[in-house]
């Protein structure tokens, strides 16, 4: 369902980082990781960073190795 990148700014949000924290600890533009929720939001069908993470907790539950980042 989601590409691996798509998975790893998932998690990251679930974490609380914002876009630049997360641009920045991947070394690629706001504007990228922006453009990855967009896609990452239109899979899932939803509209908020939130409901996004309801949806993946609903799908998968959180596994302690995706906690350590």
């Amino acid at each position: 369902m989601l590409t691996p990148r798509e998975a790893e700014i998932a998690r990251m949000v679930g974490k609380g980082f914002t876009n630049k924290e997360i641009a920045k600890v991947l070394e690629i533009s706001t504007w990228t990781v922006a453009t990855h929720l967009r896609r990452i939001f239109s899979k899932l069908e939803v509209s908020t960073r939130a409901a996004m993470v309801a949806r993946l907790l609903e799908t998968k539950p959180v596994e302690e190795p995706d906690l350590a980042m």
